[in-house]
């Protein structure tokens, strides 16, 4: 499991071990907040980094932002974020 975590400069990413990720790139919100169930468009030609014919960029990032503060403590199965992570 993985957990959400807002802090004021970016999110942390929690593994159920402690072990931690922290996104602090707006570009990176659009994909943690499609793991956590947010959806960019529903045209489904963009990720929310690129515009589509409906949203700018921009305003997905902001989008995908307001979205993991909405979501700040859920949990959800890990994707992947720890399989390859450094130990360190």
């Amino acid at each position: 499991m993985v957990t959400l975590i807002s802090d004021k400069y970016g999110y942390r990413l929690r593994n159920f071990d402690g072990r931690e990720i922290y996104i602090q790139s707006d570009w990176d919100y659009p994909a943690i907040a499609s793991d956590f169930g947010w959806v960019a468009c529903t045209c489904g030609m963009t990720d929310g980094t690129i515009d589509c014919k409906h949203k700018k960029a921009s305003d997905l990032i902001v989008e995908a932002r307001k979205f993991l503060d909405e979501h700040d403590g859920e949990k959800i199965e890990d994707p992947g974020y720890f399989d390859n992570a450094w130990e360190g």
